[in-house]
């Protein structure tokens, strides 16, 4: 009987061990092994104690009674390491000593039972607890180092066989990783007017619940569709946390144009009626009422005589749901009694998962929004020739877009072509398929080595608008509404004005752009913002500094080349001659001839294999006889 019960002990003992954690790591191959899993999760700080876990896998037929390794561990996070078994811990005899300086464990594990069949169980079977440091030094490390198998002081990782040799304990490490507590936050700033209020800054800030002074934690910035989510590794259990927002580093960017302007001066003319946020978006001087000086207020920050709103009035307002719910809609002016925040902070109770605020522009009365309003550079091929793709690229446009749906319009400045000391008159048109115009603004910046800004001339379509020009170096802006009842609109193919340029040194070539637009808004007689799309083709200019111009009196071939030209053209009587190759900047690349020619008909070769891919320019300059020009492509 005896006999029998050593049996069933010896197989009681021999059964592998379960109960533990379903998914273990597993052995790399054959072999003994005792393996660090990839991650553990760090404790709170409220807990004071991380544990990790300590897996062995047996996959040979080899019967193992006894082991012993070292594991190091990172004794600036950790101040000490207790061991214990998982499992049963019948007929185990476990020894540890933790060296608190050198920051390791050294472990041994017998088996000490009647079984000469008995070896150890797989699975984890060491549990590793770690005392934190102390807690103004523990939430203050930016990362801990990993749970190893090897350190400064080695030691031998050895099995003990059932017959008392030793055998090799195999040791892997999937990672050793200290994941620290995570935090986890999101939310939602929606325009006043139902938008997303995309691209908004904000910080997550923190500081210790024992007190202190808050500091910024990280940043984040809302989404496409107006959102954020935090995660973060921070212990809330030693952390108060907060959500910090200044408004009055947010610029508004495109949202405030001429046709806000006329929106408010409809609205006190009487024409349409005001609730809700509407009052806010008017009341850009913070009176909490609507006059004129509104209109002057919206209209002279547009022009550029105001930087920034009278009576201290922020440029950007945040206001919670509630308070949006309780204003949204309402007959009431709220202006006085819900005035809205432009620095607040927003702290994070713990159970809180989400927030949810409301974003208004004071002077954005027909509801843009917060960063709805896109103005982008166009690049525009330069010269460009039928079937050909230059390589060369000039920003002379810009096109407005919206993140809704408008109709859409052209502000149109066309080609021009001049002689050095003319006047350049250069009229802009709207192409507004049916939509009549009630706001308009664009601005135009010019080559000032090129150009001289001499006035704007108004065409009798917006003689009667409000209107400003801002004329300084290198740049003029206009821009303007429509004060009647709609009365002065501006329709399809309606021109605005013309400017005045006066054309300065004389020089052989333009080709890049002197002039091009630095921004363009316009609105309809409702106050809708329009997206505008680039003006068709690239504003060139053409300037000679004698006679006229003719590209027909020059041949080039063959064209587009590879390398070799042939130019071949015809002079009249003896005159001096220049022939160059120019780039589409008006730099010289290569000159031909430079010199006296009798008349007759002349070929020149010129290789251009030194140039890079694109359109360049040859020019003949004859004193008598003007320039002549011709576009070539090198491939």
């Amino acid at each position: 009987m005896k006999k029998l019960k050593g049996l069933l002990f010896g197989l009681l003992f021999s059964i592998p061990f379960i109960g533990m954690t379903q998914t273990v790591p597993q052995a790399p191959s054959n072999g003994v092994w005792g393996i660090i899993d990839a991650q553990y999760q760090v404790g709170t700080t409220a807990q004071g104690n991380t544990t990790a876990k300590v897996t062995l896998q047996n996959t040979t037929l080899t019967k193992y009674a006894g082991i012993q390794f070292r594991l190091f561990y990172d004794n600036t996070a950790f101040t000490n390491a207790a061991v214990s078994l998982i499992g049963s811990t019948s007929n185990l005899d476990l020894q540890y000593v933790t060296n608190t300086a050198n920051g390791y464990i050294t472990i041994t594990l017998v088996y000490t039972g009647p079984s000469a069949t008995y070896t150890l169980s797989n699975g984890e079977r060491f549990l590793i607890t770690f005392t934190h440091a102390a807690p103004a030094v523990f939430n203050n490390i930016s990362s801990i180092s990993p749970l190893t198998w090897t350190g400064t002081q080695t030691f031998q990782a050895i099995a003990a066989k059932q017959d008392g040799m030793d055998t090799t304990l195999s040791v892997h490490n999937y990672g050793g990783e200290f994941v620290f507590q995570n935090f986890q936050f999101a939310g939602t700033f929606t325009n006043v007017t139902g938008t997303p209020a995309k691209f908004l800054s904000l910080a997550l800030e923190r500081r210790p619940q024992t007190g202190g002074s808050w500091v910024q934690h990280s940043t984040y910035t809302t989404d496409l569709s107006g959102n954020f989510s935090i995660s973060v590794p921070l212990d809330t259990t030693y952390w108060d946390v907060r959500l910090a927002i200044k408004g009055d580093t947010m610029g508004v960017g495109n949202i405030i144009s001429t046709t806000d302007a006329q929106q408010v001066n409809q609205w006190l003319l009487g024409n349409g009626v005001m609730s809700g946020f509407d009052y806010y978006h008017a009341d850009v001087n913070g009176s909490n009422s609507l006059s004129i000086s509104d209109v002057w207020g919206v209209f002279g920050r547009v022009s550029g005589r105001f930087t920034e709103w009278p009576n201290n009035v922020e440029d950007v307002k945040f206001f919670t749901a509630s308070e949006y719910n309780t204003i949204n809609g309402s007959s009431t002016n709220y202006t006085s009694s819900i005035a809205g925040v432009t620095n607040f902070t927003f702290e994070i109770l713990p159970g809180t998962t989400s927030v949810t605020y409301y974003v208004m522009v004071p002077g954005d009365a027909n509801g843009t929004g917060y960063n709805m309003a896109r103005v982008t550079p166009i690049e525009v091929l330069v010269g460009p020739i039928p079937g050909l793709e230059s390589q060369i690229y000039n920003v002379i446009d810009t096109k407005v877009e919206y993140d809704f749906p408008t109709a859409t319009i052209e502000v149109n400045v066309p080609n021009i072509s001049v002689e050095a000391g003319n006047l350049v008159n250069l009229p802009v048109k709207v192409f507004t398929n049916g939509e009549e115009l009630s706001s308009l603004q664009f601005g135009l910046k010019y080559d000032t080595t090129l150009l001289t800004f001499k006035g704007i001339i108004s065409s009798s379509n917006a003689m009667e608008w409000i209107t400003y020009v801002n004329a300084n170096d290198g740049q003029v802006d206009w821009g303007g509404f429509d004060k009647t009842n709609n009365e002065q609109t501006l329709k399809d193919g309606d021109q605005v004005v013309t400017l005045q340029f006066i054309a300065r040194q004389p020089q052989n070539l333009w080709e890049e752009s002197p002039l091009y637009t630095s921004l363009k808004f316009a609105g309809t007689a409702q106050s809708e913002d329009l997206t505008i799309t680039p003006t068709n083709g690239i504003l060139q200019v053409l300037k000679s500094t004698m006679g006229n111009v003719n590209g027909n009196s020059i041949e080039v071939f063959p064209n587009p080349t590879t390398s070799d030209i042939t130019v071949t053209f015809k002079v009249d009587e003896t005159t001096n001659a220049n022939l160059s190759i120019y780039d589409v900047v008006g730099r010289k690349v290569i000159t031909i001839l430079d010199g006296q020619l009798p008349n007759g008909q002349y070929t020149y070769n010129e290789n251009l294999g030194q140039l890079q891919p694109g359109l360049y320019m040859v020019t003949l300059m004859l004193e008598n006889d003007g320039v002549k020009v011709s576009k070539v492509v090198k491939q």
